[in-house]
């Protein structure tokens, strides 16, 4: 495998974002890049996945993630820039978006299983809260993938 099977995609933040804010802006990526037909779905599918449990994973790095029949394709999102209130009064810094459509492939189930493994060590955040997207993609093949 000479590339990690999801593509990664950066979006920004910019100052006074809250997590809807984001949330909002990586489901109307998603619908430009061609991961969803709708937006608006993919949104409210984010918000309702987000309004069953804290996503923040540590300090300033937080995870969302979902598995939805709104998605055509499955990406990952990396979002950084300023703090965005995420969750109560917890900031976040670093937002790792993972989304993956319904009936995915074994082979991209089993990638996800490893990347979600890769951050339970801090060392990994701080990489991806600080690295570049070229080296993040070749972390994610060589570290994760």
């Amino acid at each position: 495998m000479t590339k990690f099977p999801l593509s990664l995609t950066l979006v920004s933040t910019e100052a006074g974002e809250t997590k809807v804010d984001v949330l909002r802006k990586i489901a109307g990526v998603s619908q430009t890049i061609g991961l969803t037909e709708s937006k608006t779905l993919l949104f409210e599918a984010l918000q309702a996945r987000e309004a069953s449990g804290n996503t923040m994973i540590a300090e300033d790095f937080a995870l969302p993630h979902i598995e939805s029949t709104v998605l055509k394709k499955s990406g990952i999102f990396l979002v950084r820039g300023e703090e965005v209130l995420w969750q109560g009064t917890l900031q976040a810094k670093t937002i790792f978006a993972i989304l993956m459509k319904t009936n995915e492939t074994t082979a991209v189930k089993q990638a996800v299983i490893r990347l979600m493994k890769c951050f339970a060590y801090e060392e990994n955040l701080q990489f991806i809260a600080e690295k570049s997207k070229e080296e993040i993609e070749a972390f994610l093949l060589n570290q994760c993938g």
